[in-house]
């Protein structure tokens, strides 16, 4: 039975037509499931989050117990308690979350018992020098560094490893999508290499044309376009393949956009939570606990290698008087301005930390005492010389700093006792008048 070529045409036309559809609908198909791939991405960037807000919120929460037994400030059990609700708020946007696991119960069980020794130093009469609160608030320290470390770290880091997972899994879906487009465009010729046996040759050039696109763009490469000007309906055809082609481009650039942007936010985010974990929030000077740690590493290193070390433990001469005449906002800003002071006065070797509330301490790695002991005394100069505000309430007139030096190994072998050796030396030079260095 012989057919007509107008026949032919059509069907040929439909056939061409019915594969090209179903390209765009399998197009259609994988662009939803990259979309699917972002949300799970960004879900899990939320979640990381959540944790992040939580341990720096449960840091922040250990601060008024020990601000309380430093400087007596009833205002702290205020500020305790607004910190305490954003810590359980915290807790509650993990369950709402649906990441309310073993870890997450632990941490929010051990909490409690953190709120209630904190309630219990914070209840206490007389505040400061109280030795008994002084070692509850290292086992309220203890049990907050141990919540961190130990049970919100651990889920932090499961949903990380779950994020690069997710960043992984969408990356194998951008290869996996260019596998099953090869494979349909392989269908597609196919197909067409069937039915081109009833086809005249005027039209075998435009349908070859459409298959090597098919076939180029199935191998990767998006930005393919085909020309095809052999009538109406060919140049429709060509047309819509082109505008296909161009949303899957599109969908391609979306996808690696978005994982660009989400890793790039991740590794901005651990970056601002470890300086955070390690930095004082007022004075931006390090905390105590990255203070001994980095201590412990130069003296071991000290001992390996026979090098030199020092360090500087000071203390804001009469703080508390200044504090009690001017208020807390005068008396931060006083902490601040000092700690710059420190800052401008050392080296880039050395480090600075706030040791607790007004004592702030230098670490001088290859340093030695005289060599230290100069440098306190020209830190100290820098202090007095400094215009503070209402100074001149200050016994002196002048808001003055004194300061203990202490080296290794002539000194101390350990890194505790070079803080011992160096906080006696301060106290020396409390007890000689202050406003003066003492070296050990």
């Amino acid at each position: 039975m012989s057919i007509s070529l107008r026949t032919k045409i059509i069907s040929s036309f439909f056939i061409v037509f019915a594969l090209l559809s179903f390209l765009g609908a399998l197009s259609l198909y994988n662009r939803n499931l990259i979309y699917d791939g972002m949300m799970e991405v960004e879900d899990a960037s939320r979640d990381l989050k959540y944790i992040s807000d939580l341990k720096l919120s449960l840091d922040m929460a250990v601060m008024p117990a020990n601000d309380y037994l430093i400087t007596g400030d009833p205002a702290e059990k205020a500020r305790f308690v607004e910190l305490v609700k954003d810590v359980e708020e915290r807790f509650s946007l993990l369950k709402g979350a649906g990441m309310y696991d073993e870890g997450i119960k632990t941490a929010e069980t051990k909490f409690g018992l953190l709120k209630q020794k904190s309630m219990h130093v914070l209840a206490s009469l007389p505040a400061v020098h109280n030795r008994r609160d002084a070692a509850l608030m290292e086992e309220i320290d203890a049990l907050a560094l141990d919540i961190i470390a130990n049970h919100l770290d651990r889920v932090y880091l499961g949903k990380r490893d779950e994020m690069s997972y997710r960043v992984e899994a969408a990356s194998s879906l951008r290869h996996k999508v260019d596998a099953i487009l090869f494979a349909v465009a392989a269908v597609s010729f196919l197909a067409i290499i069937g039915v081109a046996a009833y086809l005249f040759r005027s039209i075998l050039r435009p349908i070859d044309e459409l298959t090597r696109g098919a076939a180029i763009i199935g191998n990767g490469d998006l930005g393919h376009r085909v020309d095809i000007r052999d009538g109406i309906e060919m140049n429709l055809l060509a047309d819509e393949f082109n505008r296909m082609a161009g949303r899957l481009g599109e969908s391609y650039a979306e996808l690696e956009k978005k994982i660009d942007e989400r890793t790039k936010e991740l590794n901005e985010a651990n970056g601002r939570l470890k300086a955070l974990s390690i930095t004082d929030g007022l004075t931006g000077a390090y905390n105590h606990r990255h203070f001994a740690e980095r201590l412990e590493e130069e003296c071991k290193r000290s001992a390996r290698y026979g090098k030199r070390l020092s360090l500087i433990m000071s203390d804001i001469d009469h703080f508390k008087s200044y504090n009690d005449l001017n208020g807390h906002p005068a008396g931060d800003a006083v902490l601040a301005g000092v700690a710059e002071c420190l800052k401008d006065g050392i080296r880039g070797q050395d480090l600075l930390a706030r040791y607790g509330g007004e004592e702030f301490s230098i670490i001088l790695p290859e340093t030695g005492k005289e060599e230290a002991c100069l440098m306190a005394e020209r830190i100290r100069a820098r202090v007095r010389d400094k215009v503070f505000p209402n100074e001149s309430g200050q016994p002196g007139g002048d808001l003055t700093m004194s300061f203990g030096v202490a080296s290794c190994p002539e000194d101390a072998a350990s890194a505790e006792d070079l803080v011992k050796k160096a906080d006696a030396a301060l106290y020396r030079a409390k007890e000689a008048g202050r406003d003066r260095v003492e070296c050990a």
